[in-house]
């Protein structure tokens, strides 16, 4: 069996993230992969994703946080358009991928998993993306 493209990482990645964003006292993050890839192989840039974005959450919030309009606050950002944002972030600061495919694969990720109107949303925020403060390298 073949591990995952990064394409699907991301994807799985997406709905681990957001199973936890719905149920916080979920610790069994095993479980969660097994579910979500039906017994299919991973590498270990799913884990990667995963735990970057869990380790890292309220540092990713901060730089949403600074490129959202005024008047906006974070907690107003539907759940699948803030991990798909934190997701392309945690890329962006980690230097995982380049910039043109950050962008693009949240915008995949927002068409799967989201709307029309969060596209564009996600999209406004990540093309005038620049990091607020200096990231933190793992």
């Amino acid at each position: 069996m073949s591990n995952l493209t990064r394409h699907e990482s991301r994807q799985a990645a997406f709905q681990v993230l957001f199973a936890l964003e719905k149920d916080p006292k979920s610790n069994n993050i095993d479980k969660l992969y097994d579910i979500v890839l039906e017994g299919k192989d991973y590498d270990d840039y799913l884990p990667r994703l995963v735990n970057g974005v869990l380790g890292t959450k309220s540092e990713l919030d901060e730089q949403i946080t600074a490129h959202l309009a005024n008047g906006w606050a974070i907690n107003r950002i539907n759940k699948a358009d803030l991990i798909i944002l934190r997701l392309a972030i945690y890329e962006l600061l980690n230097n995982l991928v380049p910039y043109k495919v950050a962008i693009d694969e949240a915008l995949i990720l927002t068409k799967t998993f989201s709307d029309e109107e969060s596209r564009k949303f996600v999209n406004g925020l990540l093309k005038n993306f620049t990091p607020a403060v200096a990231p933190k390298v793992e």
